[in-house]
């Protein structure tokens, strides 16, 4: 996107605002993922993808709920209308089944980390190793298509990081993001791990159900997200 539609765009968002906004509220199904959500947390933080719900909604004018969800469920729910839209990274799933709307971050890297004494600078060095990885993500991926890869299913990030850590897998893949803020919860220095890959780097989308919202309401989340995410260059982020 280019800096001239940046300047422009608080412009419109501004003029969307005016009109008569939508009677029901924009329903977010939300992954249940540190730390994307947060739970008590001590700061009273509410968590990465419910500040953007929040943030695209109010720039938008618009009401919005959010329901917070295992990955598998929120995804099946935006695909079956039973919500709205969710916020995730490009897959082949997401892609096939779901709208994309709007770019929220224009980085975000799926990592794949190793026990200590473990080096990784391709897939293959995990052939005869276990990985674990949190239930509902990488479907259709090399990590979980390779017959010599042995994965394990994972209830959430905080189940993976402490098998890697009790020595029970030898890797773990998922969003760095919550990978590495659950190290920090650990205590789980640099020195406390092998290696660790880069497995995808790619934009995090705003996503919405393909059938359930009208193109007016899906064109001002999409100027909404555009101008927040502008915002956010203009910022430095």
């Amino acid at each position: 996107m280019s800096n001239f539609t940046c300047l422009l765009l608080p412009l419109w968002i501004w003029s969307l605002s005016g009109s008569a906004a939508r009677a029901q509220a924009i329903e977010f199904a939300t992954f249940d993922v540190v730390p994307y959500v947060l739970h008590d947390d001590p700061e009273d933080r509410s968590g990465l993808f419910l500040d953007f719900n929040k943030a695209i909604s109010d720039r938008a004018g618009m009401p919005h709920v959010s329901t917070v969800l295992p990955i598998a469920r929120a995804m099946k729910n935006v695909e079956t209308g039973v919500s709205d839209c969710l916020i995730s990274a490009s897959s082949p799933r997401a892609t096939e089944k779901l709208l994309p709307v709007a770019v929220i971050i224009e980085n975000i890297d799926a990592v794949i980390v190793t026990s200590p004494g473990i080096p990784i600078t391709r897939i293959e060095d995990l052939h005869g190793k276990r990985l674990a990885i949190p239930r509902g993500s990488f479907r259709n991926f090399s990590i979980t298509t390779d017959p010599h890869i042995e994965w394990h299913l994972t209830n959430d990030y905080v189940q993976s990081v402490r098998l890697l850590k009790a020595g029970r897998v030898q890797s773990i893949a998922g969003s760095e993001f919550s990978i590495f803020f659950y190290f920090s919860v650990e205590n789980i220095e640099r020195e406390d791990v092998g290696g660790i890959l880069r497995l995808k780097r790619g934009p995090l989308w705003l996503h919405c159900s393909k059938e359930r919202l009208s193109g007016d309401l899906i064109e001002k989340l999409r100027q909404s997200t555009d101008a927040l995410r502008c915002a956010a260059r203009g910022r430095g982020f």
